[in-house]
């Protein structure tokens, strides 16, 4: 078998074969980013020397056979959309155990947490700006919604916006292994301020749907916390976080305006029949929320504006009558 991960003496980069072609990193040198899941170093297409993002799954997850087959499916889905980051695909030493390798195309950008607060926070149209920033990861979320792909770890981390105008979804390799970036001791994969009730049941009830709701919900989450600054279910003791996503409502807060409010609060219902059932159903209601309260006279107008026939109708049976009534009168 043709080897696809390659070290030479002497040389600090480590060579990896994806898809046809040679990409390359040094491992010596400091990660983008480290996780419980595995670290993300920055790469090269060694054709181009065009950037992409490798990520080395750590051990404990890349030789449980589940995790490991899920993530070769996922590196492998050719998915192309503007708010999405692109998969390039995978490669390893040996193939059912050992380090294994993601690859991605690079996105250089912040967090959407730290976008927001870094630039947001003192803006007089804060909300409407942020709702702006939520509107692409609901069009990322509906496209792969609609290929039968659940994300399923939603969270600020995993929503990068790129250089300082696109928002994209990250971390959709790693996301369907059933969760998210780190284990939770109670016996499910995921990030648990941001897991839905049905994820955190289904570590014992395996009859339990994850579906579209269940992204919706994590993303409601996301949002409140970006709208206000902190996270409703936080807590330094994990019971307390799955306590609180069981049973705890959203808080209300003065940073969220009453009507958004009852859309999040919608989106982030304990029973996923009462959420949002889609990712469009989910913008188009913060949009409706976001836009302004008619006045009397534009309501009456749009009420005409729907009900032609019947104003027209009403209106010529009142002349009707009112020229009968003369006639009579005459």
């Amino acid at each position: 078998m043709a080897q696809t991960v390659v070290q030479r003496e002497g040389d600090p980069y480590i060579y990896l074969y994806v898809m046809g072609e040679w990409y390359c990193y040094n491992p010596a040198e400091p990660p983008l980013g480290s996780g419980a899941m595995g670290t993300v170093y920055l790469g090269y297409r060694i054709k181009t020397r065009g950037r992409v993002a490798i990520k080395r799954v750590r051990d404990a997850y890349a030789n449980n056979k589940m995790i490991r087959d899920r993530a070769k499916q996922e590196a492998s889905l050719a998915f192309r959309h503007p708010n999405l980051v692109e998969m390039l695909g995978y490669c390893e030493y040996e193939p059912n155990e050992g380090p294994i390798f993601i690859l991605s195309n690079y996105v250089q950008g912040e967090n959407i947490d730290k976008y927001v607060k870094n630039n947001f926070e003192s803006m007089p149209d804060r909300v409407e700006k942020i709702c702006r920033l939520i509107y692409p990861v609901l069009d990322a979320l509906d496209y792969v919604h609609s290929r039968g792909v659940v994300h399923r770890d939603i969270k600020p981390s995993n929503i990068m916006v790129e250089n300082d105008s696109n928002v994209r979804l990250m971390d959709l390799g790693i996301a369907r292994m059933n969760g998210g970036n780190r284990f939770s001791s109670f016996g499910f994969i995921g990030t648990p301020e941001y897991s839905a009730p049905e994820q955190i049941l289904r570590s014992e009830q395996n009859t339990i749907q994850i579906d579209a709701s269940t992204d919706i919900y994590a993303l409601g989450i996301t949002f409140y916390e970006l709208l206000t600054g902190s996270n409703p279910m936080q807590s330094e003791i994990e019971s307390e976080v799955l306590k609180k996503q069981m049973k705890d409502p959203l808080p209300p807060s003065e940073k969220v305006p009453r009507r958004l409010m009852q859309v999040l609060l919608k989106a982030t219902a304990k029973e996923q029949s009462k959420r949002y059932q889609s990712a469009i159903d989910f913008k188009n209601a913060i949009e409706q929320a976001m836009a302004p309260i008619p006045t009397k006279r534009e309501k009456l107008l749009t009420w005409m504006d729907e009900h032609t026939v019947v104003w027209v109708s009403v209106l010529m049976l009142i002349i009707i009558l009112v020229s009968l009534l003369f006639i009579f009168l005459i």
